[in-house]
């Protein structure tokens, strides 16, 4: 019975990279994405990769201010995830960001 508890916890807390066979090549964005209440230009300052949503400490370009901004981990590849020293485009549903993009990918749109 300790066994079967056990397997189940390990189950769940699993990292979704588990389930990847292969890296999905990067894709930038090529619009909003669906839901967008706010877009803000960063300076990435700091990430905690240790949960699963990441967390991304950003300080907001021209205002000054430092947030932290969970985002989910693109763990098979195919889209953008933050980098620390990075200038990004950010949008947001809530506190939680929908995507990152460049600078230049944002004014493509």
């Amino acid at each position: 019975m300790r066994w079967a508890v056990l397997l189940a916890a390990m189950s769940v807390v699993a990292q979704p990279a588990d389930g990847c066979t292969m890296a999905t090549p990067y894709r930038p964005l090529t619009a909003r994405p669906a839901g967008t209440e706010q877009v803000l230009l960063v300076d990435v300052v700091a990430l905690d990769l240790r949960r699963y949503p990441a967390i991304a400490r950003v300080r907001v370009v021209g205002g000054g201010k430092f947030r932290w901004i969970p985002y989910w981990r693109a763990i098979c590849g195919g889209r953008r995830d933050p980098a620390k020293r990075e200038r990004l485009v950010v949008f947001l549903k809530g506190n939680d960001a929908l995507g990152w993009a460049t600078p230049a990918e944002a004014r493509a749109f």
